[in-house]
């Protein structure tokens, strides 16, 4: 939930699911939404952010599920959509629509919205009741029209019917009645729509209405010829051939305009576009002109001469001066007929208009098409539908090939709630006449409204293919269009139908698509026609960009990325002329003109061939200007009619700025989530051409969420990229300016500018914030955003973690409880709930695992916070613990087909080529090349294939690196530089998702050995996968260091070298190394704190980098530098590690102890430090030897179904304990003198009196210094037993944190009662010096079993305190270490070992029994002074003494053993062998 900082390719994006980040993010992969992921704190991989207590909770930006972006769907419609501004558009014009008065405009401007948007963005109530018709007018301005038809409700009524009644002069005359009627209806419209915007501000929110349509017919015009008594077959018939007399088309004459119609009709062949209406678009870039219908007419009527046309006209029309006019009679029209008494209303007026068209049509014999095709918009403007039904098919009677008639009768059956039979008409008219685009939006609308997003894009596939333009190929020249026009279909989408599976429908593209030649189509001549690539004139490009774009959101909702990728592409293409054969065209051209126009240089020169293009809001904005001339001008788009600013050409340009948004957001997901990913082509350069189609998209229409993208993608940046000029100064610490993370704060802020309301941007600027250090920042954006949404759960999560970073528990509980009640399968919130309870011992209802017969988690706690027992027969998992386990096992599942389908013939010919190395007879060669390609072969196809094959690559960059050393150093010999070139990761292969349990919270969570081992395994994998994509690295492995002369230099990586505890206990290693042997090299990777440990590590390190500022590029590089032999991970799995580091190799040696108790499962891990105790044997995967590429190829460690075996990594045994403690050289008190066994009795009894005044003499004292979180039902269950059997004891434990306290008193009531939980004693948490001193007040110490003691457990011994501790997983190292401390700390010999038995327990019963054995012997004499007798007071008195002899406090023979296991590993690596080191089998080396 994190932003990008510091992190690889991206999270994030399920509904919250479309970010990911992110959420921007990229260590959770669940926050798949765009990407994001955790960050690495101070550390700068996507590898952990954790604090060392395990208080890690992941942040994530999230970047998909913003309510701006994607309207939530009604229960009607489930698909999901990505970034999209249509309801952000939406909200925009209903607020200039609500601002307006109900002022009458031109008819000409009525904006209509198509029901296919309606159902994508917004569910329309049309849809929900059943009432839907042919355009829109809900939640847009709706200008009003005029003219000297129209009447103002404030002015004094003219006489109607004298002027237009049957009576009249102008009854004749029916183009001017037509005139009026047609006013009428648009005032009815515009009417209708006043009334509603007037009842959305007085209506109750939760109100229900009746549904009723939320669009209308569009207003018909007038045939010219008036009265047809000859019908014309002037419709598109079904086999695309255009019939009936040109000479019965007639022109109307100048009268007609003086009747007060504004609009201007013009001649339809006319080619000039200006001539032509303005369009009429709605927000998604759809648009409706009032001549299109003309263009369906007959190609000879397109065809002919304008002056032809004028003549043909005039002669007809003076005919129709004398036409005798007839009546019909009979009952056919006398259920039409509906004469309302005239008043000034529009409703009044319609009806009046309405009976009027009724007595003209009768007049007519009801053969005046146009007439009656207006009655039916009328009738069904009035709500009268069954009327509306009877004038449509009047006009169908007339004209079986009427498409206006189809249509809208199509929306008259579907308001009738006869949806099937509105399907069937709209069907009928879209296969008539493909480019007829009304029927076919309401169509696609009415399949999307019944969730056939399917069926719906098969429509639009059946558009694309029946008007596609026929390729260069096909004989066509270049003149024979205008020049914008491109053949290429390059790009065209592929059929839905390919891609899943076929579901018999009308619109299959086989055997009946509509085709005809290019060259008849009637608007062949207009304008830009066929620049889209389909045959239709530039003037509609935005129309058929809409569509196609349409078609991107569903694929992209029915889970097809690779199809909405292509749609988008295609609509990109379109808006671009298709002057470019693909994305990547429009990619390199923008970056051509950016890098030449701003940067003064091409963009091939230097490295800024691979790296992003840092530009500002500002500069970012003048994209399009620049990459395109006429001011930014698309020229796919400049036949859109309009200026720039009106609504048709602002919609077409929303819409390609979303084409861009969208498919930039795909390809940013999947870097981040391979299943995201699979099938969509990656761009060349990956964040570089990512954030090229993201600044030509703001440049194109400024979007907060646009903004937000970029702001997530530019966090990610990690190379220092030379910075555009004009980058502004900020002045935030450690925040470069110009650098990726200073723009992304820049963009965070341009789109809180944009949309000060935007969740989205609130929570992505917050993880920014909190990653560089700002913490108290990011709460307050985090809360910005929970206020903007109340119910956002990235920014309900986001905020819980952070404020329990700041230590308010409490708080992060309710914030995440709200988190998980908006989305109850939102995993990161299940889990950080999950963990923030488990902090705090908030048991209720938290369930357990009863798998394993109770072995890993006995005792359950039920929801009324009582136990239950795993072991009982018929016990079942249950609780929120075992839906943190489910979700895991899940993930774990579904990761194992990550990488599924990379490998073919050709890329798997690749990989031998590059991993095999050339070495040895050219047979062996061969052989080797043979196994090799035989095992790719046997992977493709299966499960881990993607991490098997990216194990190949790591395992042979460090072969190769092995040779090279050889080469150089061994053999002496020379070898091309081509021979030592990095191997690639398939370009395909993503960056991998990893679990959201992490690492360390494996370790206070009951799971199996597998599923501990799996989940390193897929963090190791993240880290891998995102180092080898980074773009500095060489092209050959970094050269090998110089053999060591004559001592090994050992690199040590950490974060901790401040106030930590690494640093308490590792302070004196890096001086005390000896120089012949071993020079210590160190990188901090956090500044310093002033801290005495931080100056001591300073001082005595041979070699002390500060490299807190470097990025992951410069560190490796100096260690490279540095020659360094042996790196040490002193991180793992913690916050603030740097992974990424060692991911990249730069070193022969490589290995982890004392910063993470676990497995790494990491391929760029060799070795790990261990002893037996901790580490035992049997643990260990089968095959040891981890050499050659073969190595891989059958060591089993994708793939095993062994659930037992936990370590890949090669160990090395130590002699004693692994464990190191510097307590003897550092401890508070070491250098003092020595107290007597006496005087320490004496000066611990002062002590005890000291803190626990009211606490008898007799009392024993258990206790516990741990965190809280280490404490499970099972251990807490096994001490109120204890305190049970011995009467005279308490248990002492630490408010670590405060909220736990409460929580443990009340269930050590329910559990044991109130008199055993009164002797549950809690004292606040001492300063480190303190807490070590005061540890000897204790008797006995008792130990967590889930995650044992570890630096405390040092502390503990270090006062003298016996420990008794159980190691109850032997999978489990962090449940293992305190037996290791403990034996580390005991004497040798056999009073050590008998002592060793008496405090490892084996069991929980015999960790119960032990220790009331050992209080029970315990006895303090009145007056003793401490003096007290007893088995556990002689453990006290062995540990006291040998605490200056034990290994455990004896560093310096730490350090030795240390050098001897350099030494070891260092021979073999030179050596080419492989397997544990068991230093006890090692003979020390005197020095």
């Amino acid at each position: 939930m994190d932003s990008m900082l510091h992190q690889m390719p991206m999270h994030h994006l399920s509904a919250h699911q479309l970010y990911g980040q992110t959420v921007p993010s990229v260590l959770q992969p669940s926050f798949q939404y765009l990407g994001p992921t955790a960050s690495g704190g101070q550390g700068s991989g996507p590898y952990g952010p954790y604090w060392h207590d395990g208080t890690f909770v992941p942040y994530r930006p999230a970047a998909l599920r913003d309510p701006h972006l994607h309207h939530r769907p009604s229960a009607n419609w489930s698909s999901s959509l990505p970034n999209s501004q249509m309801l952000h558009q939406a909200q925009h014009w209903q607020q200039q629509a609500q601002a307006s008065h109900w002022v009458p405009r031109f008819a000409s401007d009525l904006t209509y919205q198509p029901t296919y948007l309606q159902g994508l963005s917004t569910p329309s109530t049309a849809h929900n009741g059943g009432s839907s018709v042919p355009y829109s007018q809900r939640s847009f301005n709706v200008p009003y029209p005029s003219g000297e038809g129209w009447a103002d409700p404030e002015a004094v009524p003219h006489n109607v019917a004298a002027d237009f009644g049957p009576s009249s002069p102008n009854a004749q005359q029916r183009d001017k009645t037509f005139a009026w009627a047609l006013q009428q209806y648009r005032d009815l419209i515009a009417y209708i729509h006043h009334n509603r915007l007037e009842q959305q501000h007085i209506r109750h929110p939760t109100a229900q209405q009746a549904p009723r349509p939320a669009f209308y017919p569009r207003p018909p015009k007038p045939s010219y010829s008036g009265l047809q008594l000859d019908v014309e077959k002037r419709r598109t018939a079904s086999d695309s051939q255009a019939i009936g007399d040109p000479r019965e088309v007639s022109q109307r004459t100048s009268d007609f305009n003086e009747a007060g119609d504004n609009t201007q009709y013009h001649d339809s062949n006319r080619s000039s576009s200006r001539l032509r209406p303005a369009s009429l678009w709605s927000p998604s870039g759809v648009h409706f002109q009032d001549n299109e219908y003309d263009r369906r007419a007959s190609h000879e009527q397109w065809q002919r001469p304008p002056q032809h046309q004028q003549r043909a006209y005039a002669a007809q029309h003076e005919q129709d001066h004398f036409r005798t006019l007839r009546r019909s009679s009979g009952s056919t029209v006398s259920s039409i007929v509906n004469h309302m008494p005239p008043d000034d209303s529009p409703r009044s007026r319609a009806n009046v208009a309405l009976s009027y068209l009724t007595e003209l049509c009768q007049e007519a014999d009801w053969r005046w098409t146009d007439g009656m095709l207006l009655g039916g918009c009328l009738a069904y403007g009035l709500g009268n539908y069954q009327q509306a039904h009877r004038w449509y098919t009047k006009v169908l009677e007339t004209d079986q090939t009427h498409l206006e008639a189809t249509s809208n009768l199509a929306a008259t059956l579907l308001a009738l709630g006869r949806r099937r039979e509105a399907e069937q008409h709209w069907t009928k008219a879209v296969k008539a006449a493909p480019n007829h685009f009304e029927a076919v939006e309401h169509l696609v609308g009415l399949l999307c409204s019944e969730q056939r997003s399917a069926d719906a894009v098969r429509v639009i596939e059946y558009v694309e293919t029946s008007l596609g333009q026929p390729k260069a190929s096909d004989g066509l020249k270049a003149s024979d269009r205008q020049s914008e026009c491109s053949s290429s279909s390059a790009s065209r989408s592929p059929c839905q139908s390919e891609l899943s599976d076929r579901i018999l429908y009308d619109f299959d593209t086989e055997g009946d698509t509509f085709t005809a030649d290019w060259r008849e189509n009637p608007a062949a001549s207009e304008a830009g026609f066929g620049s889209s690539g389909f045959a239709i004139p530039g003037c509609d490009n935005g129309r058929i960009l809409a569509l196609i774009h349409a078609k991107g959101n569903m694929l992209y909702g029915l889970g097809d990325n690779p199809g909405a990728a292509r749609a988008f592409e295609d609509a990109v293409l379109i808006a671009a002329g298709r002057r470019f054969k693909n994305i990547q065209g429009i990619v390199k051209h923008v970056l051509t003109v950016v890098c030449t126009t701003i940067y003064r240089r091409h963009p091939e020169q230097g490295s800024a061939a691979v790296e992003p293009i840092l530009l500002t809001p500002d500069q970012a904005l003048a994209t399009a200007k620049l990459c395109f001339p006429h001011y930014g001008e698309l020229p796919g788009l400049q036949h859109v009619p309009g200026g720039h600013q009106t609504i048709a050409r602002r919609a077409v340009i929303s819409t390609t700025s979303n084409s861009l948004l969208s498919l930039a957001k795909i390809f940013q997901d999947g870097m981040s989530n391979s299943g995201r990913s699979s099938g969509v082509t990656p761009l060349a350069c990956g964040v570089r051409d990512i954030l090229a189609l993201y600044y030509l998209s703001l440049s194109l229409q400024p979007s907060p969420s646009t903004a937000n993208n970029v702001g997530i993608l530019l966090a990610s940046v990690q190379q220092a990229a030379a910075p555009a000029p004009a980058h502004p100064k900020i002045d935030i610490p450690g925040v470069i300016p110009g650098s990726g993370i200073a723009l992304a704060l820049q963009y965070y802020n341009y789109g809180l500018q944009l949309d000060q309301h935007h969740a989205h941007l609130y929570t992505n600027l917050g993880s920014l914030l909190k990653d560089i250090g700002q913490l108290d920042a990011a709460i307050n954006m985090y809360e910005r955003a929970v206020k903007c949404d109340g119910k956002f759960d990235i920014a309900l999560a986001n905020l819980a973690n952070a404020v329990k970073d700041k230590g308010r528990i409490s708080d992060a509980i309710v914030y995440y409880k709200r988190a998980v009640d908006v989305s109850p399968e939102f995993a990161e919130a299940v889990c950080g709930l999950a963990n923030a309870l488990n902090s705090v011992c908030g048991w209720e209802a938290r369930g357990g695992i009863a798998e394993d017969g109770g072995k890993r988690d006995r005792w359950h706690v039920d929801d009324a916070g009582m136990l239950l027992d795993a072991r009982q027969p018929g016990a079942t998992s249950s609780g929120w613990i075992k839906r943190v386990v489910d979700i895991v096992e899940k993930q774990l599942v579904d990761g194992e087909s990550w990488g599924r389908g990379t490998l073919n013939q050709a890329l798997i010919e690749q990989l031998v080529q590059q991993v095999v190395i050339i070495d040895g007879s050219q047979d062996d060669v061969k052989e080797r090349q043979a196994g090799m390609r035989k095992t790719l072969e046997e992977w493709a196809g299966q499960r881990w294939e993607g991490a098997r094959v990216t194990r190949l690559v790591e395992r042979a960059t460090r072969r190769i690196g092995w040779y090279r050393y050889r080469d150089t150093y061994v053999k002496k010999k020379q070898r091309t530089p081509s021979s030592y070139n990095r191997p690639q990761l398939p370009a395909t292969l993503t960056v991998p998702p990893a679990p959201t349990v992490l690492p360390f919270h494996t370790f206070t969570c009951p799971m199996s050995a597998k599923q501990i081992r799996t989940i390193s395994q897929r963090n190791g994998m993240r880290i891998s996968v995102s180092t080898l994509r980074a773009p500095w690295l060489p092209k050959q492995v970094y050269p090998p260091p110089k053999p060591p002369a004559p001592h090994l230099k050992v690199g040590y990586v950490s974060s901790d070298f401040n106030n930590h505890p690494l640093a308490h206990l590792m302070q004196s290693v890096f001086g005390v190394h000896h120089r012949k042997r071993v020079e210590a090299y160190c990188y901090a990777t956090t500044a310093s704190d002033k801290s005495v440990h931080r100056e001591q590590i300073e001082s005595e390190a041979p070699v002390f980098r500060d490299a807190s500022k470097w990025s992951a590029e410069r560190l490796v590089d100096q260690i490279v530098h540095d020659g360094i032999h042996v790196l040490v991970n002193l991180n793992g799995y913690t916050r603030g590690a740097r992974n990424e580091v060692f991911a990249a190799r730069p070193a022969p040696i490589q290995m982890s102890f004392m910063g993470f108790a676990g497995t790494l499962g990491a391929e760029w891990c060799d070795y790990l430090l261990a002893d037996e105790t901790s580490i035992p044997p049997e643990t260990l995967r089968p095959w040891r030897r981890n050499v050659d590429v073969e190595d891989v190829m059958v060591d089993e460690t994708n793939g095993s179904e062994d659930g037992n075996w936990v370590y890949g990594e090669n160990i090395i045994y130590c002699r004693d304990t692994f464990f190191c403690c510097d307590h003897k050289q550092s401890a508070p008190g070491a250098h003092d003198e020595i107290l007597s066994w006496r005087d320490e009795q004496r000066e611990r009894w002062r002590m005890r009196k000291e803190l626990f005044p009211q606490v008898s003499d007799e009392t024993l004292i258990f206790g516990n210094f741990n965190q809280l979180y280490k404490i499970d039902p099972t251990t807490f269950r096994t001490w109120l037993r204890i305190l049970a059997r011995v009467p005279n004891s308490i248990l002492w434990l630490l408010r670590f944190p405060d909220l736990g306290e409460s929580h443990l008193l009340a269930i050590a009531r329910q559990w044991a009662g109130a008199e055993v939980a009164s002797r549950v004693i809690f004292t606040d948490v001492a300063p480190k010096h303190l807490h070590i001193s005061r540890a000897r007040i204790c008797d006995i110490v008792l130990d967590t079993a889930e995650c044992n003691a570890h630096t405390t457990a040092a502390d503990v011994l270090w006062s003298g305190t016996p420990l008794l501790t159980l190691p109850r997983y032997a999978y489990k190292m962090c449940s293992r270490m305190a037996a290791s401390i403990l034996k580390g700390a005991l004497p040798s010999g056999k009073e050590g070992a008998q002592a060793a038995k008496e405090l490892i327990a084996t069991s929980e019963d015999d960790y119960e029994e032990k220790a009331v054995s050992l209080a029970t012997s315990l006895a303090y004499p009145r007056g003793c002074e401490g003096r007290a007798t007893g088995r556990l007071m002689e453990l006290r008195k062995m540990l006291y003494h040998a605490r200056w002899t034990s290994a455990l406090f004896d560093t310096k023979r730490w350090v030795r053993d240390l050098e001897d296991a350099y030494d070891v590993a260092w021979r073999r690596y030179v050596n080419g062998e492989g397997g544990d080191i068991w230093l006890d089998k090692v003979s020390r080396k005197s020095v």
